[in-house]
């Protein structure tokens, strides 16, 4: 009776080795590509912030038909100002379009905003 050898052969280590490699392959795409999407969002987030800025910016300012554009290192903004079609009685509704940019990204945002008249002048 002859008696086997215990442990593992050639060709099961070759195999295991195999399916090993695989497995970190497999792994190391996906870590590649988490780096990737995450580098993606933090671009996106840092143009929803500056424009975040720029649109709180005009709240504080008295609005005018126009177009403001500004740069910053690679940062490329451009907002335009326009007065929306209405009755005369009621107050003035404004349309701002502001595109940021930073190398190929890009975003364009649009919002709707009301400012009050000024009161008149009682001492006149």
């Amino acid at each position: 009776m002859k008696l086997r050898g215990a442990g593992f052969g050639l060709v099961e280590m070759l195999a295991a080795l195999a399916v090993f490699a695989l497995g970190c392959t497999v792994l190391l795409v996906a870590f590649g590509q988490a780096a990737r999407t995450l580098e993606q969002v933090r671009a996106s987030d840092r143009l929803s912030l500056v424009a975040r800025s720029l649109m709180d910016d005009q709240r504080g300012q008295r609005l005018q038909a126009g177009e403001r554009r500004g740069s910053e290192g690679a940062l490329r903004w451009r907002l335009q100002i326009s007065r929306e079609p209405g009755p005369a009685t009621l107050l003035p509704l404004w349309r701002l379009d502001l595109d940021v940019s930073e190398g190929r990204r890009s975003l364009r945002v649009s919002t709707l905003a009301v400012q009050a008249q000024p009161a008149l002048d009682a001492s006149r």
